[in-house]
């Protein structure tokens, strides 16, 4: 059975999105059944995989489309306008097969006007509901969520279905900031739904630094901030764990969106992520220790 982990931070520009179309792409070359869930209504996970498979939305209407890309009609839109088996809704109207391995729910500009309709507050299960009704657990080895960075209808869906978040971060002033309010949105989220939080706990696991330069140049300035932020005393109280690896800048990461690591010849890079990678999977293992991941 998978687990579920959203990937989450207050601030934005933290390397969240690529930190989780990294992961679920290593894994999934890796011969694990990865689903990736594009909760942000930016879409920018869904961007980066449409262009690196080729797809366009539906309602992307340029000449290309007859050419070069195949259109998608599957949309987390669908996700959230469900609330049960009986709504006959078929998982391709949701879920896009990209290849053996890997599937996405493509996120949606349209998700936006989930939140501003009355109807939002009904909606906070709707993902769960699917992944529960759909059995999707027993048909992927992971199902990573991309959220937005923000305390939103969408973030609190993706956590009501998550069984795990992990907190994405560039070391500055306002990275204590960001995640002593990450923690206080989940608290509260615990409290309102403490009913759910009974069956299934919600664990985090943990902190990693992002866009760190290579080792051999990161500043005494950026070394001193890491420092201060794994010995702040608020972090601490909140038993905040940290990755021993940094998720290391590469220059291609902003100047193209179909980049991904694993296709890449960049052995430092790899190397990185493939370490980063073992990591998550040994903090998923000590709270389920009965689960194997990628070795």
């Amino acid at each position: 059975m998978s687990n579920v982990i959203s990937f989450l931070n207050m601030k934005g520009g933290v390397g969240k999105t690529t930190l989780c179309k990294e992961i679920g792409f290593y894994l999934s070359k890796n011969n694990k059944k990865v689903l990736l869930i594009d909760v942000d209504p930016q879409g920018n996970l869904t961007q980066s995989i449409f262009e690196k498979f080729n797809y366009k939305h539906h309602y992307e209407t340029d000449n290309e489309i007859n050419y070069k890309y195949t259109v998608c009609t599957s949309t987390i839109n669908k996700v959230f306008e469900y609330t049960s088996l009986v709504d006959s809704l078929k998982e391709e109207e949701c879920i896009l097969e990209l290849n053996d391995t890997l599937s996405i729910i493509p996120g949606d500009l349209n998700t936006v006007f989930f939140e501003r309709s009355n109807g939002g507050s009904e909606k906070e299960n709707a993902i769960k509901n699917f992944i529960e009704d759909f059995q999707l657990k027993d048909k992927y080895d992971y199902i990573l969520m991309d959220c937005p960075p923000t305390y939103s209808f969408y973030t609190t869906a993706a956590l009501l279905a998550s069984d795990f978040y992990l907190s994405p971060i560039h070391p500055d002033s306002y990275s204590i900031l960001g995640i002593d309010l990450l923690f206080q949105v989940v608290d509260r989220l615990k409290k309102v739904h403490r009913d759910r939080f009974k069956i299934t706990p919600l664990e985090h696991l943990g902190v990693i630094f992002t866009n760190i330069p290579r080792e051999a140049s990161i500043s005494t300035g950026m070394r001193r901030m890491i420092q201060d932020i794994k010995e702040s005393s608020t972090l601490n109280s909140l038993e905040v764990i940290f990755f021993n690896e940094y998720f290391h800048n590469n220059p291609e990461f902003p100047k193209r969106i179909d980049y991904f690591i694993e296709d890449s010849r960049s052995d430092y890079s790899y190397k990185n992520l493939r370490t980063i990678v073992k990591e998550f999977d040994e903090k998923i293992n000590s709270f389920k220790p009965e689960e194997s991941g990628v070795r």
